[in-house]
Parts: structure tokens; sequence; C-alpha cells
């Protein structure tokens, strides 16, 4: 059905301009110059009456393609409106979701560490398949501790993946782009992996892992998992090779070392990725719990030998830190415990918790300005309180299955609020900070929150997102904006729970 208007269109278009049939126009007959049909001849035909010819037959031109185009333009609108608009295209198939059974087999991961001049760690990993067809196996994407999809797939480079001898290609998933697809042949039973890790070289690149004096191994960097199980019901045995005259710490426990070379007992690879090393030229381990039921190491690597000197006072209130911590929790949750420290300006800066370990980096003057600073000295008692309140005890949200499962950080202001009051307790405690210190970073805390503007529009709770919306990038208004205030502004709910149980029970 075509409305008014077009038909009005399409009788304009056929018929033409009445004008038009009464002026001359260039397309007369021979002879004639008008539609007129009057004889004229060249003699008799004048110059001013040829120039209102020829414009008035231009005009009637011009209308005719103006016409023509106007129809034009109605036939293509309303061919368009007949199209299909687009529709989204069909999902990708589904990844095999993750079952809590025991994987059939035991994963191997061998990583070459000894590239220290060009920062690369060099990878070989075995996987073993029960069956033929379709196999899928991740790269970890979420990091425990930091709480966001932030983990460096793009400095794992030349994978290659092989079986039998043969090479099979891979496809990276188009929506889950952690996640890789090969397809098995009939017969294999392994797979075999190999790439490198490309640790950056400056820090504009990332945070900075290897020097050519220490390194920071952190197994979530280093391996692959299959899809479809929960991470702690899949056994990998994993070994390195270090630079040759390094020492290294680990909550991992030793299976054997034949020269430059460590395998470690068989764990889940969930276990795994919760055991980072670090590993130098310059190293020493102080035992700060001889007496105890479990073992816990003061474990240091530093830039320069030097920096690894320290007086008896210094490690004495890294031992009451672990005494304190067992007063103020009342419960062991771990068989040993390794405190990984750096004392570097090369190393990038780190603190991130674990269940039996931590990784710290507290400045290669720790012990030799003791007594002209505290700034920092907070770090281990923080990191060291996350083994109770975060790992042997999280968010139910936050936990999940795989290292592929996105988490949820609703309970963040629990997490590391409540963390980053403990451990400000415990540093005055163990006499890490004095309590004049402690009592003084408090109150800076308490002006600061005081003063925070992003207060008035956005909530503590609503921070909890912050490590996957902004991911610690800088800000134009930290006041106004917020980021990841759950922290301190965490910190002072918990002072005042505490304040507010010691008034309501006179203190006991």
């Amino acid at each position: 059905m075509i409305s008014a208007g077009r038909r009005s269109a399409g009788r304009a278009a056929r018929e033409p301009d009445r004008g038009c049939r009464k002026a001359p126009g260039l397309f007369a007959a021979p002879g004639q110059v008008g539609l007129d049909k009057s004889p004229r001849t060249q003699e008799t035909f004048r110059p001013r009456t040829a120039t209102r010819t020829v414009a008035a037959a231009l005009g009637c031109v011009v209308r005719s393609l103006l016409f023509s185009v106007s129809v034009l333009t109605l036939a293509a609108t309303a061919a368009l409106a007949e199209q299909p608009l687009p529709q989204p295209a069909p999902p990708s198939p589904a990844i095999q979701a993750a079952r809590d059974v025991p994987y059939p087999g035991t994963l191997k991961l061998s990583v070459d560490a000894t590239d220290l001049a060009r920062r690369i760690f060099d990878i070989r990993q075995t996987i073993p398949v029960a069956k033929p067809g379709k196999f899928t196996f991740y790269y970890p994407q979420w990091v425990p501790g930091g709480h966001s999809p932030r983990n460096d797939i793009d400095k794992m480079a030349g994978l290659v993946v092989t079986a039998g001898g043969k090479r099979l290609a891979w496809t990276r998933d188009p929506v889950e782009v952690f996640a890789f697809h090969v397809d098995v042949p009939v017969g294999v039973t392994e797979l075999n992996l190999s790439y490198q890790f490309l640790s950056p070289v400056e820090a504009r690149v990332g945070r900075q892992v290897m020097t050519p004096d220490m390194l920071n191994l952190q197994w979530l960097q280093m391996g692959f998992y299959p899809a479809g199980y929960f991470t702690r019901q899949i056994p990998i045995e994993a070994s390195v090779k270090l630079p040759e005259g390094f020492q290294f710490a680990t909550a991992l426990e030793t299976a054997r070392t034949e020269g430059q070379t460590t395998t470690f007992k068989v764990v889940p690879f969930e276990t795994l990725v919760d055991s980072p090393m670090f590993a130098g030229r310059y190293f020493k381990s102080v035992d700060l719990d001889p007496e105890g039921p479990a073992r816990v190491r003061l474990n240091m690597v530093a830039d320069r030998p030097e920096q690894l000197e320290f007086k008896p006072e210094h490690i004495h209130a890294h031992k009451d830190l672990v005494q304190q911590a067992y007063k103020l929790y009342g419960s062991r949750h771990y068989d040993h415990y390794d405190f990984l420290v750096a004392l570097s300006d090369q190393l990038g800066g780190i603190g991130l918790e674990h269940h039996r370990s931590s990784e710290n980096n507290v400045g290669p003057k720790y012990f030799q300005d003791w007594d002209k600073g505290f700034v920092g000295r907070e770090l281990l008692p923080h990191e060291f309180t996350h083994s109770w309140n975060g790992k042997f005890r999280r968010g139910a949200d936050l936990w999940t299955p795989t290292l592929n499962t996105p988490m949820r950080d609703s309970l963040m202001w629990v997490y590391e609020g409540q963390t980053q009051y403990w451990g400000n307790v415990l540093s005055s405690r163990s006499n890490l900070l004095t309590k004049q210190q402690s009592l003084d970073s408090l109150a800076m805390t308490a002006a600061t929150f005081d003063n925070r503007r992003g207060r008035d529009w956005r909530s503590v709770a609503d921070t909890t997102n912050d490590p996957i919306i902004a991911n610690r990038k800088p800000l134009s208004w930290l006041s106004y904006q917020r980021s990841e205030d759950y922290y301190s502004e965490g910190l002072l709910v918990w002072l005042d729970a505490d304040t507010l149980i010691r008034e309501k029970t006179g203190g006991k």
C-alpha cells in the first residue's frame, strides 16, 4: 500500500511540469524551439529569445531530475524499512562448568627462572587428558588477594601445544579470552605445553618480579589448568630451576633437589597458586617461633648483603608479632608459615596475603633505618592477620571454585577493613610501632575521612567494587571519587566496634 503522498510524487514524476509544456526547451524537434510547434528559422530567431529558451529548458530538466530523485529516495526508504535490523550473533558454546570431583591425572609444571638478563621465565607443562575430542584449559584470570581479574595474560607468550610429538592447533575463546581450546587426537593421553612469561623489564610495563639479584615467582602467572574442575581437585607437581647461587623460600614443601632444580610435593592447583616464592643471591632466614607447634620463619632477600644485617631487638619485635597474634586470635590453622620479605627498591612493591605465607616488600633500609622512621612496619602484621581473616575465613561471595570464576567483593570492608584495624593493634603490641605511633596513625586516618568529600555521595560499601572498577588506576579527584576506602574507613568501623564492645562489657 502506497500513501497519498507517494501517489502524488509518482504522478508528478510521470507528468512534466505544466509550465514546461509551454516553454521552449532544449529538446524541441528540428526546426522548432518550443512545444508550441511554431516554425522558426535561424534567420527569425533572436538572441534574447534563445537565452530565455535555454534557461526555461534547463529549469524543466532540473525540476524533472528533482522529481526523479524524490521518487528514488522514497523507494529506497521503503526498501530499507522492509530490511531486517541487525540481530545478535549466536552465543559461543559454553565452557564446561566446574565440578567438585577429582581430576583424572596429575599436572606437571616446570619453570626455568635462570634468564635474569632478559627477565623471562621459560615454562613447560604437561596436562593429562582422559579422552579425545575438544579440550579446554584456562590461564588464571582472577587474582586471590587482588580481588580482581588482573592476572597478566598479556605477558604470556610463545604458546605451543603438542601431543605425541605433533603440534596441535589451539584457539582462544572469543568471549572468555583466558580460555584455550584444542582438539585432542585419538590415542593421546597428555598434552605438552611450552611458553614463556615475559616479566616486565621496566616499571611502566608492570610490576618487576625479576632483578639481577632476586626474583618473585608467582605460580598464578606460570601455569594453566583444565576447565571443568574445582582447582582444589586438580593435583599438580611443580619444579623450578633457579640461577646459580640463589636461595629461596616458599610455603611449598620440597620433594627433591638436583643441582639448581627443586621439585616440590604434589599439591592441589589451588594450593600451588597460594604458595609463591621469593629467591635471591643475598638471602637470610630466621625462625620466629622455635618452640612453637607450627614453624614460622622470616625469609629475607635484599639488593645488597649489608641490608640483611639486623639487631636482636629487630628480630624480637617480629617474634612478638607471632605470639601476640596467637593471643589475639587464639588459634593456629596452618602447619607452617613463611614471611617472604624483600628489602629492595629494585623488585616491584607488594603486600599480598596467602594462607601459609605472605609477599612483602619493605624497602632496602628496613633494618638500617629502624630508628629513623616507622612507615611500612605495619605491613607484616596486616598480611599475617590475613591468614586468619581472608584466607582461613572469608566472605562467602568472595570464594570461588576456580580462578576464572568472577569474585564478588561485597565484604571487603570486613576482609580488608578489619585486617587493617588488627594489623594496627598488632603493630603496637609487638613493638613494631610504638603505642603513640599507632594512635597517631588512627588519628590521621580519622582526620582524612572526616574531610573525604566522596562520602557525601558514595558509601564505603560501594567502594568494595573498586578493585574491579578501577584496579588502582590513578584518579584525578581522589577525595571525591574515593578509592578502596574499605581499607581505612573499614578500619574506623572496626575501631568503633572494638571500643563499643569494650565499653559494653566493662573491658572484658
